[in-house]
């Protein structure tokens, strides 16, 4: 499978992609003229959330989806199966439309974004030092991939 990176986080196989350069941090070969430009990643290379924000989103999590999910739903094998190789900002939309189930679009984008941090350390993706931003639009060159 040739993946193509702006940055990657690789830990216990699970590698958070973007478009552009290689897991190592090198450029990437240039892409062939029919294809799209890469996406600039907001975050380097090492991560794409920070300790911080995951923590939030903990907290986050706790208060607003507890009362229906437990954390197992999102680790894991049926997690990572569920969304691998899908661009990390669809899973913002499905959260940020349809949760907390009983008043789904309650939180602030950013408080998504905070909760999707903390499913990025559930599934073992460190933590680096810049936070994920709290938009589609900035998680579009973010891909959820498996090495």
């Amino acid at each position: 499978m040739k993946i193509h990176f702006v940055a990657a986080v690789i830990l216990g196989g699970w590698v958070v992609a973007f478009n552009g350069v290689t897991a190592n941090g090198q450029a990437a070969p240039p892409k062939a003229a029919a294809a799209k430009p890469a996406v600039a990643a907001a975050a380097p290379a090492n991560s794409v959330y920070t300790a911080a924000q995951a923590d939030r989103g903990q907290t986050i999590f706790k208060q607003s989806c507890t009362g229906c999910h437990e954390t197992t739903r999102f680790t894991g094998a049926d997690f990572m199966t569920a969304w691998y190789g899908k661009p990390m900002h669809s899973l913002f939309e499905v959260m940020s439309t349809t949760m907390p189930e009983d008043n789904p679009g309650s939180l602030k984008p950013q408080q998504y974004a905070d909760v999707l941090a903390y499913f990025l350390r559930l599934n073992k993706f460190p933590a680096g030092q810049v936070e994920l931003k709290g938009s589609a639009d900035a998680m579009k060159g973010i891909k959820i991939d498996k090495k």
